[in-house]
């Protein structure tokens, strides 16, 4: 027989059996696949490393020349017309600059941050973020407003208005933040504008923005309490209630009647910060009538805002059958005045009264 050297003259060798030839060829396919696979981890990681390298190498030239354009004098027009054609209108290396400038622009305050803004706007950069507002992404919609946002360019105010309403909720609050960044005068005028409910998250990111402002700027946030929009009037009781407007309590307390629970548990809640006395009449008349959460919420805001007028008031609930009632009118007794802590003191060394140990529990939470 002559001599064979390739593959065939292996798989012709085999027996001649169909099983044994199957896994032959399906442990070739696996190994096969296994060295591709290999093959293709190992250009991915090559392909990664050189992106990477290349990335640090560019960001360091573009930190060195932000660094230069800040705080030396000696980068001219045309160093700045070369650095334009090379990283600003190359795509790849564009959004590299925007990040370096944006997070520059962050930590700095004053001439240095007007300075950088003006570079921005020479480089032609608020062009590149305007565009991403047309993109049919909502997360770049919600980069580029941002952008916008930071360095500060008002004219755009309208557009990014346009958003607020947006079905995307982080989109949405995107815009809300910015159009608060964006306004010197009017602070919460988008308010107004809302037609989406307001989440809990948008309102604490609204809230943080605001606790940026000048206090001047603060808006009287007891002209949104009328709104239809029930997490605006939630959100406005919040502020309200932060910035002690106390000039709102007439309409707080018309809130007492509000159809919706949240609004009306809240309108107690913001009573209580507000530590409006006036309220306690009004209180202990619709205690009755509320839910077991707004009840209980009436006895710890009663506790902070009552004295001893309405310890009967607070006696009477003591006979209640819901544990959670009695403790929080028993607390609410040690709370009111000095008469309140005797009264307690004198029923939790009474082993015979039958509250006994309900006023020592009171007690152990002073």
């Amino acid at each position: 027989m002559p001599k064979v050297t390739n593959i065939a003259l292996f798989y012709g060798a085999l027996p001649d059996d169909g099983l044994v030839k199957f896994n032959f060829a399906l442990s070739a396919l696996f190994l096969t696949v296994t060295v591709l696979l290999f093959l293709f981890i190992l250009l991915s990681r090559l392909r990664d490393g050189i992106r990477y390298a290349r990335r640090n190498r560019v960001e360091s030239v573009i930190q060195h020349f932000l660094s230069s354009y800040l705080f030396e004098e000696n980068v001219s027009e045309m160093d700045i017309k070369s650095f334009c054609r090379q990283y600003v209108l190359k795509a790849r290396n564009r959004h590299i600059v925007l990040e370096n400038l944006l997070l520059l622009h962050k930590s700095l305050i004053g001439e240095s941050a007007e300075k950088l803004r003006h570079l921005y706007l020479q480089l032609g950069l608020h062009n590149y973020s305007k565009q991403k507002l047309y993109s049919g992404s909502w997360d770049l919609i919600a980069k580029g407003i941002g952008e916008l946002a930071e360095m500060e360019m008002r004219e755009y105010s309208s557009l990014i208005r346009t958003f607020v309403n947006h079905p995307h909720p982080v989109l949405r609050s995107e815009a809300q933040v910015a159009l608060l960044k964006l306004k010197k005068d009017g602070l919460f005028a988008l308010l107004d504008d809302l037609e989406e409910p307001l989440m809990d998250w948008q309102q604490l990111q609204l809230a943080r923005a605001a606790s940026k402002a000048q206090l001047l700027a603060i808006p009287d946030f007891k002209q949104w309490l009328s709104n239809r929009e029930e997490s605006i009037v939630v959100f406005s009781l919040r502020m309200i209630a932060y910035y002690g407007q106390h000039n709102a309590l007439p309409q707080i307390l018309q809130l007492l009647q509000h159809s919706s629970e949240k609004v009306r548990e809240e309108a107690v809640i913001t009573l209580r910060h507000l530590e409006a006395f006036e309220a306690i009449p009004i209180l202990t008349s619709l205690y009755e009538h509320e839910t077991i959460e707004i009840r209980l919420k009436i006895l710890k805001t009663l506790a902070v805002i009552g004295g001893s007028e309405i310890i009967p008031f607070y006696e009477l609930l003591l006979k209640e059958n819901d544990k959670r009632f009695q403790l929080a009118a028993a607390q609410a007794i040690y709370m009111s005045s000095h008469e309140g802590k005797e009264k307690l003191r004198a029923i939790k060394n009474d082993p015979e009264h039958i509250l006994q140990a309900l006023a020592a529990s009171a007690l152990s939470f002073r």
